[in-house]
Formats: C-alpha cells, structure tokens, sequence
C-alpha cells in the first residue's frame, strides 16, 4: 500500500497542523513516512504545502512526482488547482470553496469556481462556515481534514484521537471544537459521496453541499436520497446554483425538502425549493467594458484594485489543461 497526499493552502492556515495529524496517525498505525514541506515567504499569506507520503513498506524519496498524488487536500481553493498537475487520473481534490483573497491578481470567483467544480472527483466544501458553527473559525483546517478522512488508508477514529492530542493543551473548549469541526467535514465529505453514488453531476454536487448546515454526524442516508431526487429533477443544477449564492445555511433535513411543493413560495424560499432557499437574485445591470476602461472594484469595502479582464481566463489556463483528464 502507498499513499500520496499533498496538502495546501496559505501561511496561517493550519496546513502543517494537517499534516501532523495525518503523520502521528500514519505512525501510530504501523506505516513507513515520509513529509517535506514548504513554507511561505511569509508567516501569514504565503502558500504552504506539505507532501505525505504513507506507505507499507520503506519509501525512497519524500517527493510527489506529476500524475502521481492520490489526493490534494487544499484549505484554500486556488491552491488545489496549483497542485491539480500532481494528481493520478483517479485522484481527488478536497477543497475549501472560500477564497484567501491576498493578491491583487487573484481571479474572479467564478472563474476560480468554473475551473473547480469541473473536477469529477471533487469534494468542494465552506470550511470556513463549518468551522464557525463547530465554535472557532480557526478550525477550517480540521473541517478539511474531516473532509479528507473517508479518502485516507487511516482510521477516521485513529485522526481523531491524534487531533485531541494536538489541541489537548488549549482546554476542553478548543477540542471539542476541533472534534466537532472533524466531524462536520466528514459527514459533509459523506454526504458528498452518496449525491454521487445516486448520479448527480460533480459541479451540482459542488454548489449545493458548501451551504448546507452540516451537524458533527453523519447525515441519515433517506435525508441524502430526498436531496438527490430534487436536484434530479429538471431545475436541479438552477436550484443548485441559488443555493451556492445564498449567503444562508440551508436546513439538511427531509421536511424542508417535503414542504416544498412547486408553484408554491415556501417561507423565505423559492418556487420548488426548500424553505430559506433564496429565489434567485435578478441581474445587476452591468456595463460592458470597454478599452482603457478599468473593471470595477469587487467586493465590501474594495478599494478600486482591479483585475484585468482576460487576467482570469489566462491565469487558468494551465489549471485548466492539467486537471481535463480528472
């Protein structure tokens, strides 16, 4: 047995707090190991990454050649398609979908989202959101690995006693919270799984489980099954794509699904969705851009940093390329 994984994101993160629970768990299990690691030019905003290398007999080298890593575990989503050239045919990318916005080129959204979610094997989730309600936003990386464990030749019970470990000396609050964060990351990673396993598309997939109000256990297979026969229906991808956008945690349960009965408006939700789905917003008018015209700034507070408007589609170019096989 050999298994790569390389984890990734930016400087303050957690990337090597990952990759330290993975090694003891790896060591504690009986396997051979081998990890460098790079680290940013600064402490925080720079890229981190670390390559693991697990397996049943001694490992020669503590590099990941291209095409050769089994999985990608990024806490940042940019940083999963910097390492997507690494990835088998039959690897996964496990992602945080909230961007870590630092530079000044950084693509738009939806350009980074498009690029992602075209992944066939991708589990896409908010970490950030999971992490909040598990009770500290610092534990996204462990909803990552939560995220990962189902995917890991190591037992998810073995990860969790080495996370206990690690925050042991912070007080039973910041454990249980990182726990819970486990948890929720491998119940959503689960949840996942059965979508695909019913024949959703990867990139419906991918826009409805990031806003879903996962709890630390693992989702009841009839509340899965009721997901997948709504987002089988016609206006499943356009139901997906409202709930990627809603700024709200939409109830995992069987009765918000039920109560939703087209042409009907639920409570605070849209035509044959579940309640607290918002309808989909109407189109902002928006100006063509024209020569020596800058595009405008993005998001609260920007301040008039922009990004060309071919930047996006030439920053992904070689992403692009390298994960149309996955």
């Amino acid at each position: 047995m050999n298994f790569d994984l390389v984890v990734c994101g930016v400087g303050g993160q957690g990337v090597l707090s990952v990759a330290w629970v993975v090694d003891q768990a790896a060591v504690e299990a009986g396997y051979h190991l081998k990890q460098p690691e790079v680290h940013g030019m600064a402490q925080r905003g720079g890229a981190v990454s670390a390559f693991v290398r697990i397996a049943d007999a001694p490992i020669a080298s503590d590099l990941i050649a291209d095409g050769s890593a089994h999985m990608v575990l990024a806490v940042e989503p940019m940083e999963s398609l910097r390492y997507a050239r690494l990835l088998r045919p039959d690897g996964w990318i496990v992602t945080d979908v909230t961007p870590l916005i630092n530079v000044v080129d950084y693509p738009e959204r939806e350009a980074l989202y498009d690029v992602l979610f075209a992944v066939r094997r991708l589990v896409a989730i908010d970490a950030t959101r999971l992490a909040h309600r598990a009770g500290t936003v610092k534990a996204q990386n462990m909803v990552m690995l939560g995220a990962a464990a189902s995917l890991l030749p190591l037992p998810p019970e073995l990860l969790e006693q080495r996370i206990r470990a690690l925050f042991a000396g912070k007080g039973k609050r910041i454990v249980d919270a990182n726990v819970a964060a486990f948890r929720m990351g491998d119940a959503a990673s689960r949840f996942t799984a059965a979508l695909a396993a019913r024949g959703l598309a990867p990139e419906v997939i991918a826009r409805v489980v990031p806003r879903l109000a996962f709890e630390p256990m693992p989702v009841a297979d009839d509340v899965a099954a009721a997901w997948a026969r709504r987002l089988r229906a016609p206006d499943g991808p356009a139901v997906a794509r409202r709930i990627f956008a809603s700024a709200d945690d939409v109830p995992l349960t069987v009765a918000s699904l039920q109560s939703a009965r087209p042409p009907a408006h639920p409570p605070g939700g849209a035509p044959g969705g579940p309640p607290g789905l918002p309808a989909a917003p109407a189109p902002a008018a928006r100006r063509p851009f024209a020569p020596g015209r800058p595009p405008p700034p993005r998001g609260p507070g920007a301040t008039g940093t922009t990004v060309r408007p071919a930047l996006a589609t030439r920053k992904f170019a070689p992403w692009t390329a390298s994960i149309s096989r996955y």
